[in-house]
């Protein structure tokens, strides 16, 4: 049987790790993977991917040496959780629970016959 690609399932997953970006380090993925600009300003709670690397290879990961020294990576961590937390919480829970009612809501309506028209291409929703 020929591989499929669920693009539901993709679609889901880029939602719930989109959530946990914002809840750690206070940025989407894109910007996190390094395909978006830092938000409105140069926020000094966000951390993308590339600032991690610098820090875990001894670089400054962005931060100024007073940043670090009073505590960098753990505190950036501790605060954003503590302002995002709560709303990643709630889309970690929220996402699956959405799209396993979506498709069940959709499912006869929208996707089997979207599902046998992509089925050539190996895509599935």
């Amino acid at each position: 049987m020929p591989k499929t690609t669920n693009v539901s399932n993709i679609a889901q997953n880029l939602l719930v790790i989109n959530a946990i970006t914002k809840g750690f380090f206070d940025t989407d993925l894109k910007t996190f993977a390094g395909f978006g600009k830092v938000t409105q300003y140069d926020n000094s709670w966000e951390m993308t991917a590339t600032e991690l690397f610098s820090l875990l290879f001894g670089g400054t990961g962005g931060m100024s040496t007073q940043y670090r020294a009073d505590g960098g990576l753990p505190v950036i961590l501790k605060k954003n959780l503590r302002d995002n937390g709560g709303m990643m919480i709630a889309q970690l829970i929220g996402i699956p629970i959405a799209f396993k009612y979506g498709r069940k809501l959709l499912g006869k309506s929208l996707i089997r016959p979207a599902n046998k028209l992509l089925k050539p291409a190996g895509v599935r929703l």
